[in-house]
């Protein structure tokens, strides 16, 4: 909690904390219990693991990320660590051992490098962040960041 009250102030720890707070109840609706015992990692090893699943088995990306997700956020577990991320990826199928030998090289850190870049550029400083282009292809998109409670993305939209 350091980390999030150093970067957000005590007031967004204490509304993260309440039992009511909007992501837990957006994720309770949709079958998901945060685990508040998980650690603030690095992830860039998570994103050179999906990049790789891209380029060899991309049918299996939706897969990873699902176990990713729920194995940081559900299951706290430490997703800086090597060992995780492969046992992430042969629970959906994927050959362990060339994601461990994928990780252990710098195979898509130049990707995974450019694509903070250029999100970073384009003013995203966290997660979640949306982007939403206009239905009719005419306008600007609209972008905002942070869980938001359905009424705010509402409102964001319909401005």
């Amino acid at each position: 909690m350091e980390h999030l009250t150093a970067k957000y102030g005590p007031a967004a720890v204490a509304r993260f904390d309440a039992p009511d707070n909007p992501l837990d109840c957006a994720a309770g609706k949709v079958g998901i219990s945060f685990n508040k015992q998980r650690r603030i990692i690095r992830t860039g090893d998570s994103h050179r693991l999906v990049e790789w699943c891209k380029a060899t088995q991309p049918q299996t990306v939706d897969p990873l990320m699902e176990t990713l997700f729920k194995a940081y956020f559900e299951d706290a577990r430490d997703l800086s660590r090597r060992e995780e991320l492969v046992a992430c990826a042969a629970a959906c199928g994927l050959d362990g051992e060339a994601a461990g030998k994928a990780l252990d090289s710098d195979a898509f850190q130049r990707e995974v490098d450019a694509k903070a870049t250029g999100w970073s550029r384009q003013g995203v400083s966290g997660v979640p962040f949306f982007v939403v282009h206009p239905a009719s292809g005419n306008g600007e998109p609209v972008a905002f960041s942070g869980a938001q409670p359905s009424e705010v993305i509402a409102e964001v939209l319909a401005d």
